[in-house]
């Protein structure tokens, strides 16, 4: 990741729990989709973070 992102990894965390709470095993695809959305609306940013969001996922989950 460039370490010029948008964003802080705090936030990612606390999107990753949310979407654990709403989604469960489901959370990973959610934010992947909504990654998808924000880079076909041409957002990249909003993209990279949710890509970030879903990495923090798989590391809570130590699915890789």
């Amino acid at each position: 990741m460039d370490s010029k992102r948008p964003f802080e990894i705090a936030e990612c965390q606390q999107a990753a729990k949310g979407l654990k709470s709403s989604w469960q095993d489901m959370a990973g695809s959610e934010a992947l989709i909504r990654a998808l959305v924000a880079e076909r609306n041409g957002d990249t940013p909003l993209a990279l973070f949710w890509t970030e969001v879903h990495r923090t996922l798989c590391q809570d989950t130590n699915a890789f």
